[in-house]
């Protein structure tokens, strides 16, 4: 179909994504910010071939920076119904295609009318600072899809931060009140094998409270079910249920999180979505991974420490013992600055 000049100015810009947890958005918010940064009079569409926590959790967060989100259009698979699903959506000014399956990423190139086409294909994009010859994809997901939009914009500015309303931070700091040396726990996540052991959190809190420092467990959906054993078991230790918060005019479901993050000097975290996160919000984060791959989804944060279970023979969340997780957490407070009480 023939286009004028002016709808051409006035297409949107489409980001296609797969299937996305929290923490898989979270990591793809730069890509965002350095397109709406670079293209600010352009309308961003997210468009999911599943479900997106985008459009159930991130959107009130982007301030903005998306015109439309479009989720479980089920174009991935089978490929014929989803070419055909594809074919239904209007011209794009370009395409950032964050998906890594060749047959899905060709059909969507195929079907979809667009004037630019970036994708994660291994050999389409080059790692900045990386010679002409070496096109391997970025292995962590974040620097994957930002390299979308360094191959259409070369250098951009993907800076900035999410945060709370100004309501739930008010409420926040009454908890944990900001001049305090606080260091959060995300200890929990929607998958058990993706957790360090809850009575090494415990343990770790009250060594670091040794130390002088806050330590506090910061509770969400998935970690209510531990609050009576903590409660029992640990009632010595700090711990925030941040579904209990009452905050007038939220900005969204993750306003009671982000709120707490001004009270944080520093966090650490299982791989999860809680981690991702603050790490967004500009909280430095001590990272635990097991299973999953540091490579791949460590969380994009000011200054960040990992601690794998790898580095100990084994790859359960089991195999990451406390006193390196403890001499990691202190090293890193050190570092950034944060001085304990007293």
């Amino acid at each position: 179909m023939n286009q004028t000049v002016g709808d051409q100015a006035s297409r949107p810009i489409a980001v296609i994504v797969e299937r996305e947890g929290l923490g898989d958005v979270i990591l793809k918010l730069p890509l965002l910010r350095a397109i709406r940064h670079a293209r600010p009079d352009r309308e961003i569409w997210w468009i999911s071939a599943h479900d997106t926590a985008m459009q159930t959790a991130v959107l009130p967060y982007v301030e903005g920076g998306i015109a439309r989100v479009m989720a479980e259009l089920d174009f991935t698979e089978p490929l014929l119904q989803g070419m055909r699903t594809l074919k239904t959506l209007p011209p794009f000014s370009a395409v950032f295609d964050t998906r890594t399956r060749v047959a899905s990423v060709l059909a969507a190139r195929l079907v979809l009318r667009y004037d630019e086409y970036y994708a994660c294909l291994p050999g389409l994009n080059r790692r900045v600072g990386a010679p002409w010859w070496d096109r391997r994809r970025p292995k962590h997901i974040g620097e994957r899809a930002l390299g979308l939009a360094r191959q259409a914009l070369g250098n951009v500015d993907a800076s900035g931060r999410i945060a709370a309303s100004a309501g739930a931070e008010a409420v926040a700091a009454t908890l944990l009140p900001p001049v305090e040396s606080w260091i959060g726990f995300a200890f929990g996540s929607n998958k058990t094998w993706k957790n360090w052991p809850l009575e090494r959190f415990v343990a770790l809190a009250r060594e670091l409270r040794q130390q002088g420092y806050r330590p506090v467990l910061l509770a969400g959906p998935d970690e209510r079910a531990a609050l009576p054993v903590l409660a029992e078991t640990a009632p010595d230790v700090d711990v925030v249920d941040m579904t209990a918060m009452k905050i007038d005019a939220p900005r969204g479901k993750l306003d009671a999180p982000l709120a707490l993050a001004p009270s944080l000097k520093l966090l650490v975290a299982n791989d999860c979505g809680l981690g991702h996160l603050f790490g967004a919000a500009g909280v430095p984060v001590v990272s635990l991974f097991g299973p999953t791959k540091a490579e791949r989804w460590a969380p994009n944060a000011p200054a960040s420490r990992i601690v794998s279970a790898q580095d100990f023979g084994g790859e359960a969340m089991t195999d990451i013992p406390l006193a390196p997780v403890v001499a990691a957490t202190l090293d890193f407070a050190r570092e950034l600055g944060v001085r304990p009480a007293g």
